[in-house]
């Protein structure tokens, strides 16, 4: 069962509130593990987020299948409160990503930089 979100920030790459490093914000991580009947939701949730707020082109969603037809989903974005619409997700660190995810929404790029590069 995830835990309920703590009202504080995890920052991926410092701990310097919203200070732009190398043209990139700030980015908080959080996971869940749902159902594979549910990910659409998720996805439409994330891409209406990405359009809307994600000026800088980092937010991303990315899984790993788990047994059966589970999923394990991690939500990648620039502030603390969108994670309020993510009902289930618990806050992670870079540390707690998987080694060989697939990207389900977001930018292409920006997972390359985090995951194959």
């Amino acid at each position: 069962m995830a835990t309920a979100l703590r009202p504080y920030r995890l920052i991926d790459r410092c701990q310097a509130g919203k200070r732009s490093i190398g043209g990139h914000l700030p980015m908080i991580w959080a996971q869940t593990r749902i159902t594979s009947d549910k990910i659409r939701s998720v996805e439409l949730l994330f891409r209406e987020q990405a359009v809307s707020f994600d000026h800088t082109r980092q937010m991303l969603l990315i899984s790993v299948v788990e047994d059966g037809s589970m999923i394990r989903l991690w939500v990648c974005v620039p502030e603390i409160e969108m994670l309020t619409s993510y009902y289930g997700f618990s806050l992670c660190t870079r540390a707690d990503l998987p080694l060989a995810p697939t990207l389900v929404a977001g930018y292409p790029e920006q997972f390359g930089r985090i995951f194959q590069g």
